[in-house]
């Protein structure tokens, strides 16, 4: 690698390679992508704060910073330019009238962190470091709205340059801002820069350590050409801004520039009853204190985030995939968290750590589910179990006195509308096993005081769902299905939802004993071990477990489900073992490689013969992102490392490299194609932290012990 590059500019692009990049130790992994080459790019943000793509074509993207959630407002915005030799060169390939584009712009994503190298026509070469603060094990830390943008800009000629760097920001929308007018103010001390306001809503753009920064508005798309000169002189109405740089360059020489930009926009209007107050909010009195914080603590929040990743790279026990896409995964936690530190009217059970949650996907299907918490929720409860907690105590909150858990609690960005009655058979056991997950976790007793009864009257609810007393929970799709493949009726005694209910009782039993409660342990043991007993005799085929079958309504389907014993991993994942008969699971597993697997993932179902069932449309021949993870963690639990490696590496190099989606996540991929068929930015893709887990055969508690991955990932963030 050039010394002056912050990574090499001369590798293969759209696959995974290992290299060496600045401010790493040892090599990483990683896949770099060039202009234009993804739908998408990294998510500058960080928990709960809003975020804002930085896209592949050196534009800014999506961005949700002031509080446009559903869906994210598109900027579309170059926002950097380089003048040289009075020519400007725009650093987009992007055509800008008046300018010279980037000729081409090198980009290697690795959430919280996108590094841009840029090739320019003059003797000017260009780098750009761009995060936000996201630091495994310091939630606090992670809810700083502020994005950092490190310029590095180099002569690569023999002899002296000067030039002008020009960074531009559009701001918010009058909509966003409430207001037309905006007050401007300087960003001074080390530092130099604007403050733009509107009202209580701020933002700050400036840069760090310099004093001499000239500032304007946002540039449109016409401003660009005259960069070298002036800028656009600021009226009332313009709410962005931009700031000019100087500099000279000796033959061979670089100057480093650090833009900070940090925002504050306080709240956010639920419904019209109904308001939140961010979190960051009850830390930071303004934007202005946003900015000074980072500006003081640039080099040990960055040198934190380069810790934590470090730790991930170096995991040599891994496949460079693999370590990639545990690290660029997490991206989706600021394109869809939420945390608010109160509410208007105030609602005091958010207190003290406040209201977190994930909505399920911003642009396709906003709204906070249970099912999704399931999938995607295994790095919040290894990095940030405080907010876990939290979200728990949401479901707890809206628990109906009859144990039942809703299946969510929001819609859009109203966090005040929980949803009852709808996937009745799931939400339950998806409650007790995010207690237990935590209960895991933090090895905490605390985690059982505050959630044992929420658990056992959970059970409670689901248990009525056995009609027939046979330990089995039973389904009646009609009118609608009521469990995850919530388009796909299923009937009677289902595999999928009673390997997720076994395994809830069995994490139950073990809550109930550590909690003295002896009488319940018991009920839960025999009703696990009468539920056990039914379920071989009614779904096992003596080959693999039927998809469902309901004896009082004579309806069956032997149908062979990808994800059929979803309990057997989720079993393991919490440390208790297997779920099913082992000779069983090994010849479920051989009949699902045989008949389910394609070239880009499990598809989730086939008929015996090889004839697709189409009963429940693309969720019945499609693939589910989050399901085929959860089979590949299934097949790494039964010891079949290498089939697991490979399906999960199919389906992630169908949406990375094919799909050209690292930081957009899909829900349903066509099973033939690949093709993108339903979802954006869904974080059940999540789920792929399992993975590490099963692949070495630990339950989440080992995997959280002192010296583990996950520890020292949390010790480096926390600094």
């Amino acid at each position: 690698m050039s010394a002056e590059t912050l990574f090499p500019i001369d590798l293969p692009d759209r696959q995974w390679l290992e290299f060496r990049a600045a401010g790493f130790p040892r090599e990483v992994s990683g896949v770099v992508f060039r202009a234009g080459q993804a739908s998408c790019g990294v998510p500058l943000g960080g928990v709960g704060t809003g975020c804002m793509d930085l896209d592949t074509d050196g534009t800014l993207g999506r961005c949700s910073i002031f509080n446009t959630f559903v869906p994210h407002r598109v900027l579309a915005a170059p926002f950097l330019a380089l003048a040289n030799r009075g020519r400007v060169h725009a650093l987009t390939t992007r055509e800008l009238p008046g300018t010279a584009p980037a000729r081409q712009i090198h980009y290697w994503g690795h959430y919280p962190i996108s590094d841009l190298e840029y090739e320019t026509a003059g003797p000017l070469s260009v780098g750009l470091r761009a995060w936000s603060p996201f630091l495994p094990g310091d939630a606090a830390a992670s809810n700083t709205p502020a994005a950092l943008f490190e310029v590095h800009v180099r002569n690569t000629g023999d002899s002296p340059e000067t030039g002008r760097l020009v960074f531009s920001f559009p701001g918010p929308s009058p909509q966003e801002a409430g207001s037309t007018r905006f007050e401007r103010t300087r960003w001074n001390g080390p530092n130099s820069g604007a403050v733009i306001r509107a009202g209580a809503n701020a933002f700050v753009l400036g840069v760090i350590g310099h004093t001499d920064c000239e500032t304007g508005r946002a540039l449109g798309e016409a401003d660009w050409a005259g960069a070298a000169g002036a800028l656009p002189p600021v009226r009332e109405a313009d709410p962005g801004a931009s700031l000019a740089l100087d500099f000279e360059l000796a033959a061979g020489g670089e100057t480093i520039f650090r833009i900070c930009l940090a925002w504050y926009f306080q709240r956010w209007a639920g419904s019209k009853a109904h308001h939140c107050l961010h979190a960051y909010a009850t830390r930071f009195a303004s934007a202005g204190e946003v900015a000074d914080l980072v500006a003081a603590a640039y080099d040990r929040l960055l040198g934190r985030i380069l810790a934590w990743q470090s730790e991930v790279y170096g995991a040599a026990e891994l496949p460079p995939w693999l370590r990639d896409q545990l690290v660029n995964i997490l991206h989706t936690i600021p394109e869809d968290s939420f945390w608010a530190g109160r509410s208007f009217p105030r609602a005091p059970w958010y207190e003290p750590t406040g209201l977190f949650a994930m909505t399920e996907s911003p642009r396709t299907t906003p709204h906070v589910c249970s099912p999704s918490d399931w999938y995607g929720g295994l790095p919040i409860d290894f990095f940030f179990p405080e907010l876990a907690a939290a979200l728990l105590r949401a479901y707890v909150h809206y628990q109906l006195a009859t144990g039942e858990i809703p299946l969510g609690i929001g819609e859009g960005a109203d966090l005040d509308f929980p949803s009852y009655h709808l996937f009745q058979a799931m939400n339950g056991c998806v409650h007790v096993h995010l207690i237990d997950r935590l209960w895991q976790r933090t090895a905490n007793r605390d985690v059982l005081r505050e959630f044992y009864q929420s658990a056992r009257a959970a059970i409670g609810f689901v248990e009525t769902l056995d009609t027939d007393a046979d330990g089995l929970i039973e389904l009646d799709a009609d009118p609608i299905p009521n469990q995850f493949y919530g388009d796909w009726p299923w009937y009677g005694a289902a595999i999928h939802v009673n390997g997720f209910w076994l395994s809830a009782v069995r994490m139950a039993e073990r809550m109930a004993e550590a909690a003295g409660d002896l009488d319940f342990a018991a009920h839960c043991r025999a009703c696990f071990d009468c539920g056990a007993r039914s379920l071989e005799r009614k779904l096992w085929n003596g080959e693999y477990y039927l998809l469902y079958r309901d004896e009082a309504g004579g309806r069956s389907s032997d149908t062979i489900l990808a994800n059929q014993l979803v309990g057997e991993s989720c079993s393991r994942l919490h440390g208790l073992g297997g779920l099913f008969p082992p000779e069983h699971v090994q010849s479920a597993l051989a009949t699902v490689r045989r008949t389910c697997m394609t070239p880009h993932g499990a598809r989730n179902a086939i008929r015996p013969g090889g004839d697709l069932d189409t009963s429940g449309g693309r969720q019945s021949t499609g693939i589910f992102t989050g399901e085929c993870i959860a089979t590949a963690a299934t097949l790494a639990y039964a010891g079949d490392r290498a089939a697991a490696l490979d399906l999960a590496r199919r389906m992630m190099e169908d949406i990375v490299i094919r799909q050209r989606a690292p930081w957009d996540m899909p829900n349903i991929l066509d099973a033939a194609s690949g093709a993108v068929l339903h979802g954006t930015d869904f974080y059940q893709m999540m789920i792929l932290w399992a993975l590490p887990l099963a692949l070495f055969g630990q339950g989440i508690g080992e995997a959280c012990a002192s010296g583990s991955l996950i520890d020292r990932i949390v010790r480096a963030g926390r600094g």
